[in-house]
């Protein structure tokens, strides 16, 4: 710890019981505003992220009175005299500390100890964020548990408007209407799960009985879309044997007769198309044991070229093959 931050955590003890060091005294820096993030006792919180722009709009001192009487007492017309002026703000380390000037009727306060603690008031806006130091006040009600104190709200703290709009109620609503709301929830949550536990059968089917019927459908879709498959396919090989469709459209027209009425507008292109080739293929002739055999002809060629029926068709085989 350095000389500077041992000297502001002992002013800091001091400013919370101010007394002793103040009553002798016609001026003192006292912290004003807590640093970053901080709540009182009610429950409202700030957030004091930007001290420089706090220390900025100080530009005329600032009265420091008696239990806020600047803003509770003189709007009604009573008196509301100053025991002291702030002439001076700084940033100090994320604080804002100002500089106290004592009056003879704030000195005689302390002199006689009336008042230990003292509260600072500052504007913010709705989301909390200090704006800017206003006044300051001597007081025995402190708001904080800190020497940057501020007069406890006579009002209730209204709940976050995110909770209250969550929740359904209105801005006003109080803390026991929020807990009525919260429970109301609880109950509806019991017996949406009691629903859940005994669902109506009539309305809710079983997940494992629902799986088992969604597996036989998927099967039983699966079955039916391979017998059309193959239909298809036999629809558009017979198209390609008669010449009608080229071998290398067979993809396409495939495709086309998976289609909604595609099988209907694929016959009706057959049966006006004229045969274009002829692509049926003529198998060779075997005995009855299903071993090739030479027609008229290619044994004609076996007697002209000397060789033996086994070697023409050995020769023959060799020659597909090759082709394919």
């Amino acid at each position: 710890m350095t000389i500077e931050q041992q000297s502001v955590k002992t002013i800091t003890a001091l400013c919370f019981n101010m007394m002793p060091m103040e009553a002798g005294a016609t001026g003192i820096w006292l912290p004003m505003v807590p640093a970053g993030n901080f709540q009182g006792l009610d429950g409202r919180s700030w957030t004091n992220n930007n001290p420089d722009a706090v220390v900025a709009r100080f530009v005329k001192k600032r009265p420091f009175d008696m239990e806020h009487s600047t803003h509770i007492k003189a709007p009604k017309g009573e008196p509301a005299p100053a025991y002291g002026w702030i002439t001076k703000a700084e940033n100090r380390e994320g604080e804002v500390w100002a500089f106290v000037e004592w009056n003879v009727e704030g000195a005689e306060v302390l002199e006689k100890k009336k008042y230990a603690f003292y509260s600072p008031s500052f504007s913010y806006d709705p989301s909390g964020q200090v704006l800017a130091l206003v006044s300051a006040a001597l007081t025995n009600d402190p708001n904080l548990d800190v020497p940057a104190l501020n007069r406890k709200e006579d009002n209730p703290m209204k709940l976050p408007q995110l909770i209250v709009a969550a929740l359904g109620i209105a801005a006003e609503a109080t803390e026991e209407q929020a807990v009525v709301a919260i429970n109301a929830l609880k109950q509806e949550k019991d017996i949406a799960l009691n629903r859940a536990n005994q669902p109506d059968l009539n309305k809710f089917v079983p997940i494992e009985t629902h799986s088992v019927a969604l597996n036989r459908a998927s099967t039983a879709e699966a079955a039916l879309k391979a017998i059309a498959d193959k239909e298809i396919d036999a629809l558009v090989q017979t198209a390609i044997t008669e010449g009608k469709v080229a071998p290398a459209n067979k993809d396409m027209f495939i495709g086309m007769c998976r289609t909604e009425g595609g099988i209907e507008q694929f016959k009706k292109f057959v049966g006006s198309a004229p045969a274009i080739a002829n692509n049926s293929q003529t198998k060779p002739p075997v005995d009855e044991k299903g071993k090739p055999v030479l027609e008229e002809h290619e044994i004609a060629m076996c007697r002209k070229m000397r060789v033996t029926h086994e070697e023409y068709i050995a020769a023959k085989q060799q020659l597909n093959q090759g082709a394919n």
